[in-house]
């Protein structure tokens, strides 16, 4: 009897087979992991539940006191500085008299231009003819 040779495609198979138990055994391993910690998952979840809870409390209070903090910091900047800028604005005109005023620029202006067209006109001079 001779020795037969195993076909290749039985060899890669074989190959593949090996991988896939390697697979299934890492996968074996991290659920038996998983199902050890288990137990100490659920306490520390428990446990840190009411801390998470807390810090939620100690958020909201943190919110409130920035809140009123930025409400008095402002309160206090307008009744500073409220003064100095309504003297400030009073330099300034309103919009609409700005606007008014160009207009009545622009309207001096067409006026000057006009006069210059109507003075810029060539006069006719007479030429002393040569004696």
């Amino acid at each position: 009897m001779t020795k037969r040779k195993e076909p290749v495609a039985t060899k890669e198979l074989n190959a593949v087979e090996a991988i896939r138990k390697g697979w299934l055994a890492y996968l074996g391993a991290y659920g038996l992991a998983f199902e050890r910690a288990k137990p100490a998952l659920k306490t520390l979840s428990e446990k840190y539940a009411g801390l998470f809870g807390d810090l939620v409390e100690k958020g909201e209070e943190v919110e409130a006191t920035a809140k009123e903090q930025i409400v008095d910091v402002r309160d206090r900047a307008k009744g500073v500085y409220g003064a100095g800028v309504e003297k400030f604005r009073a330099f300034i005109p309103a919009r609409g008299a700005a606007n008014d005023r160009v207009k009545e620029l622009e309207a001096e202006v067409e006026a000057l231009t006009k006069k210059l067209e109507t003075a810029k006109k060539p006069a006719r001079v007479k030429r002393a003819k040569a004696a």
